[in-house]
């Protein structure tokens, strides 16, 4: 090889050294500033590199020294940062390391933050850890949001099976918008229980006038005899009448009997209506709140409504009543008993006076018997009672 030509590749094995030399002083800045060395672990550092920036409120104070990955598996990787000693003082124990890109499209950085309340933390120490944040990873993001895509179609999928299901007339929401017969038996149980609800107030109604009535000619029977007149009279001078006492009180009793039977009655029929009405209600306001019939009941201005509690409060109020009515039969069933036995004595204290004026007289009784027997219209039950009574005696 000639001198020239050793010359020439002389020369261009320098330029090459040269140009190698120039780009890696310009890929490590700061290489003859005096630096301090930082650390910082993350979880994963989205593709950053040594020799990248590390910025201060936008200005580089540093560069990454190296990336250095975990020990072992499930670690976390250890980025050493050398930083200028002029900026040490603006690290702190609590500063965060974040790793950003640097523009839309440029290459990853460290940009370290300060805490926005001022902290009394100490400035950091060579070699020391700092707080590391990890970047932010479009790729998860993207993930998520396919599967939150998927999640979404499938549900559409469900939803639209479940419309053609409805559609078709499967199933009980299907059923109740497109089968008429069922619609037709909501409209007759509600009337049935609208018809249910207006007899059994009539008949409560009959109930309470009926008590109130006996109740009345009760009062006015206890009234006569504590004061002596009309039936005491009678009973006193006629044995006959005391029986037909006990016969007036049979029937009395027996009224009384199917007076609790038909409160009985009237007890269950408020109890099968209570049922259905609160089964009818919750019906409604379960469709009240079916997606399907919402905006039909705010249309009509349905939804702040509870006709339900409207009827279970008349219901229990009706209920109320029926059990005050019964008490009332109960009283007068007592009272009544109270009578009984007080006629029974009565009778027994006048048959010993009969049977010693029989002793006395026996030729006289028979006709002051005769002549103060009442006349055979008394004798029958429906015979008026008290002064009437008097006036029709001869």
């Amino acid at each position: 090889m000639s001198r020239q030509a050793r010359v020439g590749l002389l020369v261009f094995l320098g330029l090459a050294l040269f140009v190698v030399a120039l780009f890696a002083l310009a890929n490590r800045s700061f290489l003859f500033s005096n630096t301090f060395y930082v650390k910082a672990r993350y979880n994963q550092v989205a593709g950053l590199q040594p020799g990248a920036s590390v910025q201060f409120q936008g200005v580089n104070v540093g560069r990454v020294e190296t990336v250095s990955l975990p020990s072992e598996a499930g670690g976390r990787i250890v980025v050493t940062m050398a930083i200028r000693e002029s900026a040490q003082h603006l690290v702190h124990t609590d500063t965060q390391a974040q790793i950003k890109s640097d523009g839309l499209v440029g290459n990853m950085i460290v940009v370290l933050v300060n805490p926005v309340q001022v902290s009394d933390s100490e400035v950091i120490d060579e070699g020391d850890y700092i707080e590391g944040i990890d970047p932010f990873d479009v790729f998860e993001i993207s993930d998520r949001a396919v599967e939150s895509v998927q999640r979404f179609a499938e549900a559409a999928t469900s939803f639209e099976q479940i419309m053609l299901d409805v559609r078709n007339g499967e199933g009980t929401l299907g059923k109740i918008i497109y089968d008429p017969a069922l619609y037709n038996s909501m409209v007759a149980t509600a009337q049935e229980t609208q018809q249910l609800m207006d007899n059994l107030g009539r008949d409560a109604e009959a109930v309470v006038t009926l008590a109130q009535r006996a109740t009345q000619g009760v009062e006015s029977v206890l009234e006569k005899v504590d004061e002596g007149d009309g039936s005491l009279a009678l009973l006193l001078n006629d044995p006959g009448f005391y029986n037909q006492m006990l016969a007036t009180a049979d029937t009395l009793k027996g009224i009384s009997t199917d007076l609790r039977a038909v409160t009985k009655n009237a007890e269950n029929a408020t109890n099968w209506g209570m049922l259905g009405a609160y089964r009818f209600a919750e019906l409604m306001e379960a469709a009240k709140h079916n997606w399907l019939f919402k905006r039909y009941f705010e249309e009509r201005g349905y939804m702040e409504k509870a006709p339900f509690e409207v009827r279970e409060q008349a219901i229990a109020e009706s209920f109320r009543q029926l059990q005050e009515q019964q008490r009332q039969l109960t009283r007068w069933e007592n009272r009544l008993q109270t009578l009984e036995e007080q006629l029974r004595e009565r009778a027994a204290a006048l048959d010993t006076t009969v049977t010693m004026s029989d002793a006395a007289a026996p030729d006289t009784t028979g006709a002051s018997s005769a002549a103060d027997a009442p006349p055979a219209e008394e004798m029958s039950p429906d015979a008026p009672s008290g002064t009437d009574a008097e006036q029709q005696r001869p």
